[in-house]
């Protein structure tokens, strides 16, 4: 079997763990990953912060987009180009201004605010549906995110919210794959000790 049907197989398996996962369950969780991504020590320098609107049975967002708001963050958001398969981001004004967006993902309106470069961007928040150890991401194979991260600021920290059910040994890589530099689930917050798009930095 090749690696792209590997990546396949592994992005069905763990989405249907993730989508077996009980509502109440997965409040809780999402309870307990947003309690410890508020303790990461990264977050104190934050001053501009990056989320994707939760959809379907991912991590929720809502309320930590709340809580970043409250906390005088600036929350930018993405938004998804399909026609030039890439993402823009623009800054999150609240629930009341966003629409169903492609791939049934919540956004704000397509040039209802000006774009937002992800240089300016402290900390990315990132979806996936699977994440190893090592900081390899599995998305839905598209790409947007990867295009995204690749104009980051170097060093920029890239976070993944998950379940545990999400997490495997390992998932075969890409050569232009972005590896996040931590991962908070609800039993733990794994630090893979890799830049976004370097080698493993010495611990």
């Amino acid at each position: 079997m090749g690696a792209a049907e590997q990546r396949e197989l592994l992005r069905r398996s763990v989405l249907a763990r993730r989508d077996a996962v009980l509502p109440v369950d997965r409040a809780e969780y999402g309870r307990l990953i947003a309690n410890r991504f508020w303790t990461l020590p990264d977050l104190q320098a934050v001053r501009v912060l990056h989320f994707s609107l939760s959809t379907g049975s991912e991590v929720p967002t809502d309320g930590l987009v709340a809580e970043a708001k409250a906390r005088g963050m600036r929350v930018v958001v993405p938004v998804t180009l399909t026609g030039e398969r890439r993402l823009i981001l623009t800054d999150f004004e609240g629930p009341e201004a966003v629409v169903p967006g492609p791939f049934g993902i919540r956004q704000p309106r397509v040039g209802s605010r000006p774009p937002v470069e992800v240089t300016e961007v402290d900390l990315v928040v990132v979806p996936g549906l699977a994440f190893d150890p090592q900081g390899n991401r599995l998305g839905w194979g598209a790409g947007y995110y990867d295009r995204l991260l690749a104009e980051a600021r170097p060093r920029t920290a890239i976070v993944a919210l998950a379940f545990e059910c999400q997490m495997v040994p390992a998932i075969p890589i890409r050569e232009h794959d972005v590896r996040v530099t931590m991962i908070v689930t609800e039993r733990r917050i794994i630090r893979t000790g890799r830049d976004h798009l370097g080698p493993p930095v010495p611990g």
